[in-house]
């Protein structure tokens, strides 16, 4: 007789794509009790829904750390912005002109 599983974890299907390779947000997680077998007592109990929270929010805050340390932002420079809209003459100029 052969072994059938009868129920196994969905696992989550992301496309593959160039773009994938680069984000952080596209790296999948997996939580930890997936590498063990699965207990019905921890499956009805909820254990593994309040671990794959936990693990969740863990992983969701590196990813965040992760991503304010490679963005880089430029201060913004007013004074230039500014001078981009002043006005080259003024109204008595262009009346005069």
């Amino acid at each position: 007789m052969s072994e059938k599983k009868y129920w196994e974890p969905a696992k989550a299907f992301r496309p593959k794509n160039e773009r994938a390779k680069v984000s952080i947000w596209h790296q999948s997680f997996t939580p930890t009790y997936e590498q063990e077998e699965p207990q019905m007592a921890l499956l009805l109990s909820w254990h593994y829904g309040r671990q794959w929270m936990e693990e969740r929010d863990i992983h969701r805050m590196e990813t965040k750390l992760k991503i304010k340390k490679e963005a880089n932002f430029i201060p913004p420079n007013y004074t230039s912005w500014l001078e981009k809209r002043r006005a080259i003459k003024t109204k008595q100029q262009l009346i005069r002109s």
